[in-house]
């Protein structure tokens, strides 16, 4: 019986091999940081949905006000996509804030934007006065997709992703 004495990969074999596995990588890495972004994106915009859907029942249960806004420390800022939101309890006969929950800031390079500095549940779970609107939440420049949250003056948000570039 003869047997053969290769036991190993020849050079070209393994040069072929390293050749193919970085095409393949460079390839796939871009998509992947693609997938990431909106699998963040996508999270976010959930969790938002979620703590607005809390802030409503939270009103109409405690029968107190509830405010939605950009900021820290109970302070409330004008930049949506720079500060965590923060949802805050007002007791209006003492003029104090509690805060109830707070969502991290959004991710580097994405952005959040409302037409609003702040939106306030009032003690039926329905917004205050011309409060509703649309949050977009945009990933990084150059995706065709975002996501848009509508929130009705009842204080209903309705989640959907677009396919197109964000328009802010």
């Amino acid at each position: 019986m003869n047997h053969s004495a290769n036991n190993g990969f020849s050079l070209p074999e393994i040069m072929i091999v390293l050749a193919l596995i970085i095409i393949l990588s460079t390839t796939a890495i871009p998509s992947f940081a693609n997938m990431l972004d909106h699998y963040r994106a996508k999270s976010y915009v959930q969790q938002l949905s979620q703590q607005l859907a809390y802030a409503r029942v939270t009103a109409a249960s405690s029968n107190l006000p509830v405010q939605l806004c950009p900021g820290e420390n109970t302070t409330c800022q004008k930049m949506w996509q720079q500060y965590p939101l923060q949802l805050l309890s007002f007791n209006p006969a003492t003029s104090e804030q509690t805060l109830l929950r707070e969502l991290p800031k959004v991710y580097s390079g994405h952005k959040l934007s409302y037409n609003r500095d702040s939106l306030t549940f009032r003690r039926d779970g329905s917004l205050n006065g011309f409060e509703n609107g649309t949050f977009y939440y945009c990933a990084k420049s150059g995706t065709q997709w975002y996501y848009k949250l509508t929130l009705n003056q009842a204080g209903r948000a309705r989640l959907t992703q677009v396919s197109e570039y964000c328009p802010n």
